[in-house]
């Protein structure tokens, strides 16, 4: 007797193992390729676009070696647009004094892949800053130079629960001396000036 026969039929009548995990196979690959072309979208937030106004009442100051004495220095009038260009930030700032004859802007592209590139400081500098999202906050670092010499500064921007605010916390590294953390809160812009 010949079983050869039988065992072709046999299997001629059920798929192959191959055959039939490919479409599974392929609808995993599919989801594990959605979920990962998903992920930058998510981490760029959306929110964090549109104009601020810094609060000069709940921020710390601006001036480096005098934490919290806003006010004995002529007041700031900060405003920052933010905008996204894919995952990277572009952030404008518009400073505006009491004893300056014209306000002062500058612009900075922060590139959020987490290696190191050049920007423009606030003060007008060149520094070399790492950006990257964290889940919904943006992380900044740079090493700039202030009268106490070169220092790490690492700043952590996120949005309140609700979204009116954007808060900025300022860690402060200076060799031998103790960090300097500052708060900065943004309001959204009812007015733009």
């Amino acid at each position: 007797m010949n079983d050869k026969p039988a065992l072709t039929e046999a299997t001629a009548s059920r798929p192959s193992r191959r055959r039939a995990m490919a479409p599974t196979a392929l609808a995993a690959a599919a989801l594990a390729l959605a979920a990962l072309g998903a992920a930058p979208l998510s981490a760029a937030n959306a929110d964090f676009a549109g104009i601020w106004q810094l609060d000069p009442e709940r921020s710390d100051s601006l001036a480096p070696g005098r934490r919290g004495q806003q006010q004995q220095q002529p007041p700031v009038d900060v405003e920052l647009d933010v905008s996204l260009d894919g995952e990277d930030v572009v952030m404008s700032y518009t400073l505006r004094r009491e004893d300056a004859p014209a306000p002062a802007q500058v612009t900075q592209k922060l590139v959020t892949d987490g290696k190191p590139h050049e920007t423009t400081g606030l003060r007008g500098g060149k520094r070399t800053t790492r950006v990257r999202w964290r889940k919904d906050k943006l992380a900044v670092s740079y090493t700039t130079r202030g009268p106490f010499g070169e220092f790490d500064v690492t700043e952590t921007w996120q949005l309140s629960k609700d979204g009116s605010e954007l808060q900025v916390t300022m860690h402060t590294r200076i060799p031998d001396r103790r960090p300097d953390i500052r708060k900065f809160i943004y309001t959204r812009a009812t007015t733009v000036q």
